[in-house]
């Protein structure tokens, strides 16, 4: 799915054994977001110890870092973190957010950059997949009817559409499902369920 990435493994070593443990990482839904739109970030690999925060700390970085919100992390070590991009910000401007968690004091910290790109568009009429019916936002100058073509039968079988990556997202992101194009990562649609058709 198309958020996902290789976890980096540090390999510790306790007495005469060495120990694989995996690094935090920081991955965004997308690289690129729409003005006026939420992003999200999905955490892997944080600690869980007692030694440290249970929660991680998000600043966005300016001259100084601004903290903007804290997530929680969960027994498995994963969090979502979601927030709206102010309407006001530029096309083309770079947001820049330094993810951390302290243990016995120490931070850990992972940056992603996402880039502000064109306004989404909410397509017209929800979709109906199953009986149930989806609200759609198209990205990247995505034109609907591509974008109900790709999520609709992602939707319907779960099964990625031939040029894009799709997957189910946390509710939390403020959509339920997602589908990228592969060859163009911006273009990209989004699904929330709205109502029972």
């Amino acid at each position: 799915m198309f958020w996902r990435i290789a976890i980096p493994v540090i390999c510790i070593v306790v007495g005469r054994v060495a120990v694989a443990v995996a690094a935090p990482s920081v991955t965004p839904e997308a690289r690129v977001v729409s003005a006026g739109d939420r992003y999200a970030l999905f955490g892997e690999g944080w600690s869980t110890d007692s030694s440290c925060e249970p929660r991680v700390e998000v600043s966005r970085r300016l001259s100084h870092g601004i903290r903007i919100g804290s997530a929680r992390i969960a027994s498995d070590g994963t969090f979502v973190f979601s927030r709206r991009v102010p309407s006001r910000a530029a096309r083309g401007s770079r947001i820049v957010l330094d993810v951390t968690q302290y243990c016995d004091g120490i931070g850990t910290s992972r940056t992603v950059r996402l880039k502000v790109g064109r306004r989404a568009h909410v397509c017209s009429g929800p979709l109906s997949v199953d009986n149930k019916a989806y609200l759609l936002k198209a990205y990247g100058g995505l034109s609907c009817e591509a974008a109900a073509g790709a999520i609709g039968p992602f939707l319907d079988t779960g099964i990625d559409p031939d040029g894009f990556d799709c997957a189910n997202v946390d509710p939390r992101t403020g959509h339920d499902a997602a589908c990228v194009r592969v060859s163009n990562p911006t273009r990209r649609v989004t699904a929330r369920r709205i109502s029972e058709v």
